[in-house]
């Protein structure tokens, strides 16, 4: 299921190249902090996904009551840098705290980077698997890590080009 509806093609362009984007996981304030960057940041909001859209999308896909514009997903770009904004800690197996909410997405359009990084990472016996590397329904690979020194990292191969 593509939760991007207006992606007009997944092919892959000459331009493959991994890009390592910040990832803020801001347990219920990610719509006031990218509100508050577009205002101070001049931020451009390239796809913000709320938990009720992507329960439109995605019938697996649950919620709490209250939740609704929660935010799912998004992108901003900030200059000529990207960060991306959700509410969800990317490692469960922690309890969310200021500090603990931030992880680096290693994106392509190229699958077999992705697998080759996501390789690479977990080969080390210290790494923990949080998400197997695998289809879901917003790409066609995603997984995330957390490596020998802490840092939780999290690989999607892209469909768009933004």
């Amino acid at each position: 299921m593509n939760i991007y509806p207006d992606e007009k093609s997944t092919a892959q362009t000459a331009d493959t190249q991994v890009e390592m984007i910040p990832f803020l996981s801001l347990n219920g304030q990610a719509a006031a902090a990218i509100a508050f960057y577009e205002q101070v940041l001049d931020a451009e909001v390239l796809l913000k996904v709320s938990y009720a859209e992507m329960a439109q999308r995605d019938d697996s896909f649950r919620y709490a009551a209250g939740q609704e514009e929660w935010i799912t997903h998004s992108v901003l770009r900030i200059g000529a840098n990207k960060i991306m904004i959700a509410e969800e800690e990317q490692d469960t197996t922690r309890p969310w705290s200021a500090g603990n909410d931030f992880s680096l997405c290693l994106q392509s359009t190229d699958h077999a980077a992705i697998e080759r990084l996501y390789d690479r990472l977990t080969a080390d016996t210290r790494t923990v698997i949080l998400a197997p590397l695998a289809a879901n329904s917003f790409s066609s690979g995603y997984g995330a890590v957390r490596d020998p020194f802490g840092v939780v990292f999290q690989f999607t191969v892209t469909r768009h080009a933004f």
